[in-house]
């Protein structure tokens, strides 16, 4: 199996027609979540120190079982304690988001949560997306939260086409985010 991150021509084409991407964030939100080997990847591969690219989000414990509980791929993440490693923001957007071109990462060194998403695996295993539908490009537009991707499909079959990718290929990539997720809490 391939471990390429789901990506497409769609992404190319989200910050045109809904105004940005899922690399940009609003004020208060946080990017995505970091495990220590993403962490490790992308500073062998940037020569960045890590406090260059890394936020540390404190979470009560509460927050972090109910995080875990959430999204099955991070269960243990928390075992060392409720801090979560997310990307640093920059000017609204991750700091290795290049306008107009997307990430300036290579696929192969990008956190594992950056190639899964849109997907997510829920709690009762089964695969789906992290938004919601809008069904009108100016309603997602207005919303900010919404996926080209998702808002042009007739259904998961046609997200996963979107994405150039498979069940089986984000399958996999989930599998690998669950093993760095217990690695993280275990140190």
């Amino acid at each position: 199996m391939t471990d390429t991150p789901p990506m497409g021509p769609v992404c190319a084409r989200c910050p045109r027609l809904l105004g940005s991407s899922c690399c940009e964030v609003k004020p208060g939100e946080h990017l995505a979540t970091l495990t220590r080997s993403d962490v490790e990847r992308i500073a062998e591969h940037t020569g960045l120190s890590p406090r260059r690219f890394v936020t540390e989000e404190y979470l009560t414990e509460e927050d972090a079982a109910g995080y875990e509980a959430r999204r099955p791929l991070y269960r243990g993440y928390f075992r060392r304690g409720p801090v979560r490693l997310t990307l640093f923001a920059r000017a609204g957007a991750c700091v290795f988001h290049e306008r107009g071109q997307g990430c300036g990462l290579p696929p192969e060194v990008r956190p594992l949560a950056c190639r899964l998403y849109p997907f997510e695996r829920w709690p009762d295993g089964s695969w789906s997306v992290q938004m919601g539908r809008y069904g009108d490009l100016e309603q997602a537009r207005a919303a900010g939260d919404a996926c080209l991707a998702v808002e042009e499909a007739g259904g998961m079959e046609e997200v996963w086409a979107a994405f150039n990718t498979t069940p089986e290929t984000v399958e996999a990539l989930g599998a690998r985010l669950a093993e760095e997720s217990r690695r993280h809490g275990r140190g």
